[in-house]
């Protein structure tokens, strides 16, 4: 037996106190008044024996009801494990999992009402003196309040479902610090019991990471739901990167089927501004499929749109958002330097997309690439080290840089700027071997160039190109190959946007630009060059929404949508500012949508949001599964349950280690009539 408030088992001192009492009332002398002497016989017949065996009898009574009295007080119970329980308040330790998961379908409603619940008949059927650490995946500073049960039903009533999702070692590590900290802080703990409600994916379980615990009672509950079949809109993209006015638009659509079971004429629906259009798709069990929907770009400007899918299972995966720009022209600044190439500047001006600037390399200055998506380095041979940091900069904020070298260019001057953009850096010239061999069609960037057949296009001769040697940071995709191997063109494949020709255009190093081919390369750069936001962002994690322009801290951009408006963080990073949409804050105050970001009342650029599918899977554990994962990694009182048939038909027994105190109220309560009926009729 265990006591709560050991501190009040001083008070079995004060037993003295009935004893002295006793000693003293009945050592005193009584006067007895008679007028016959056969009242002197009728005391005389008393026996010493029986007054002593009734004083010793009151005393007793009167002692041990003082001391049940006292024992009741110290808060006695039995603690459910053999272990040694420390001594304190018992805790309850209830984590609700209101992932979007649990709003799938179960007996009784959804997943999430049902664990509600469960957790209001456990905190209803626990001792009076429980206290309770009630929780869901939010984990915040709230829900760090260890609280007695009417607080805990209060907020039990106020559980939403929410897009965090945690691992379930990561709640139990929770637990733990919060309920170490309580007892260090506040008041002690003793026993403690944890009570989990959750449907226990398997992706919550995997690597479970956890300290042994042999003290407290785990009492993992399994919630199922009664249909596991799932279809989600996993994920969109456009075939190419350009969005330009009436140019056909080809948008894919991912959808997975989580099920075991096969899926035929599943309804999708698409909207791109008043654009509508349906189609209908078959997906094999546990498999996705894509389908393709074709547009015409009616006009320029912020464009905004859903794909919405019929499931009659989860819902809050079956809408998807996305967002892009239609820019009516490009921002183009041409460096020419002391070989400076003509046709470059030439190509420009025959679109008016493009807004094009020209300067000499000595002309320029940072300030002129604000606003500028693409940089033509024309005819340089030796970028000096203060010039090449800002073009580095301006790639990595999302600029797109295009290199076509001078004749004699100094290669160890280039390799500083090309290393920092993930390019392979420039050897010596090669002569050998120069023609063109391939194009890389199967790239983005040549995609819809080409009318005519790969076999009948005529090739430019090139007579000399710089040998490309590979490092280790080196992430480039050839996009014209020649003869030997060498990569003549090529574009960087990582984040960043750059591209490099391997050779001098000069006229005597070949016929490039006089050739068809290279008046499509140079408007396909300005193509390419285009500000691309994502077209969706998940909420949460490590997310940034990238802002091409630097924001002064004075004028904090906002995100409004939906009747929202959220204040994020931003960070500037010289050309460009990011905005930061990681962490509870962004995922609490921001659901699934449609937004804009602005600058006061002006409209940077459009924004989609849409939740992780993380949860969209219906790939669980079985209740027995969990217990004995947990008890593998050292949790040695572990009760599994499961809710088969309904919150009303489920027995869920917790231990209740405070139901002993009454037991001695009683006895308290018994030995007093125990002593006046001793006072009474015992004679």
């Amino acid at each position: 037996m265990r006591f709560v408030y050991p501190e009040f088992l001083w008070a079995l001192l004060f037993l003295i106190i009935p004893i002295l009492i006793h000693f003293f009332n009945f050592r005193r002398y009584k006067t007895l008044y008679f007028s016959s002497l056969k009242f002197i016989k009728r005391v005389q017949e008393e026996t010493r024996s029986i007054k002593k065996l009734k004083h010793l009898l009151v005393l007793i009574s009167r002692v041990l009801a003082l001391a049940s009295l006292i024992i009741a007080f110290a808060q006695p119970y039995i603690p459910a494990t053999k272990t040694k329980a420390k001594t304190g308040r018992s805790v309850i330790a209830v984590y609700i999992d209101n992932s979007f998961s649990m709003t799938a379908k179960g007996t009784e409603g959804e997943l999430l009402s049902e664990a509600r619940e469960s957790a209001r008949r456990i905190i209803e059927n626990a001792s009076r003196n429980t206290l309770f650490l009630l929780h869901t995946n939010a984990m915040n500073g709230i829900e760090q309040r260890v609280v007695s049960s009417p607080d805990a039903l209060e907020r039990l009533d106020k559980i939403e479902p929410s897009p965090i999702n945690r691992r379930l070692d990561d709640v139990l590590k929770w637990q733990r610090t919060t309920l170490k900290k309580e007892n260090q802080t506040k008041q002690r703990i003793g026993s403690i019991q944890h009570i989990l409600l959750s449907d226990f994916q398997k992706k919550d379980l995997n690597d479970f990471n956890l300290e042994e615990d042999n003290s407290s009672l785990y009492y993992p509950i399994l919630l199922s739901p009664q249909n596991k079949q799932n279809l989600s809109v996993d994920s969109v993209y456009f075939s190419t990167p350009i969005h330009k006015k009436g140019m056909n638009n080809e948008l894919h659509i991912r959808i997975k089927n989580y099920g075991d079971q096969a899926v035929t004429n599943a309804d999708v629906h698409a909207e791109i501004g008043n654009i509508k259009r349906d189609v209908f798709v078959d997906i094999a069990a546990n498999s996705y499929i894509e389908t393709v929907v074709n547009y015409t770009e009616p006009s320029t400007g912020s464009k905004q749109g859903k794909i919405t899918l019929n499931d009659k299972q989860l819902f809050w995966d079956d809408v998807y958002y996305f967002s892009y720009s239609v820019i009516d022209h490009s921002d183009v600044l041409v460096i020419n330097a002391e070989n400076a190439q003509a046709p470059v500047e030439k190509v420009f001006r025959l679109e008016p997309f493009y807004k094009l600037k020209s300067i000499r390399e000595y002309e320029f200055s940072a300030d002129l690439l604000n606003g500028t998506d693409l940089v033509v380095l024309n005819g340089l041979n030796e970028p000096a080290s203060g010039f090449s940091d800002e073009i580095v900069s301006f790639c990595k904020a999302g600029g797109t840089v295009a290199i076509f070298p001078g004749p004699e260019s100094q290669v160890q001057a280039w390799n500083a700027l090309l290393t920092e953009i993930g390019m392979p850096q420039l050897g010596n010239k090669i002569s050998t071997g120069t023609g063109i061999k391939t194009l890389n069609y199967e790239d983005p960037f040549f995609d819809g160039m080409f009318e005519k057949k790969k076999s009948e296009l005529r090739m430019p001769s090139v007579n000399t190109i710089y040998r490309c040697m590979p490092q280790n940071n080196s992430d480039y995709l050839p996009l014209i190959a020649a003869e030997n191997g060498q990569p003549i063109f090529l574009r960087t494949g990582g984040s960043l946007n750059a591209f490099l020709m391997c050779s001098s255009i000069e006229s005597k190093h070949g016929n490039f630009t006089s050739n068809a081919l290279f008046p499509s390369i140079v408007l396909r750069l300005g193509e390419m060059s285009q500000r691309k936001s994502p077209v969706s962002l998940t909420i949460g994690g490590e997310t940034f929404f990238p802002v091409y322009k630097s924001v002064k801290n004075e004028r904090p951009l906002k995100i409004k949508g939906n009747n929202i408006e959220f204040v994020p963080q931003i960070v500037n990073e010289g050309f460009a500012s990011t905005l930061s949409l990681a962490g509870p804050e962004a995922m609490e105050t921001l659901p699934a949508g449609n937004y804009n970001v602005y600058e006061d009342e002006s409209v940077i650029a459009p924004l989609s949001l849409n939740y992780d599918r993380l949860e969209s899977t219906t790939d669980c554990h079985s209740s027995m599964e969990v217990q004995e994962i947990m008890e593998n990694f050292g949790l040695k009182n572990v009760s599994s349950q499961e809710v088969k048939e309904g919150q009303s038909v489920t027995k869920i027994d917790i231990d209740k280690p405070f139901e002993y105190w009454k037991w001695f109220i009683l006895l308290t309560l018994l030995f007093l009539f125990t002593e006046l009926a001793l006072l009474k009729f015992l004679k």
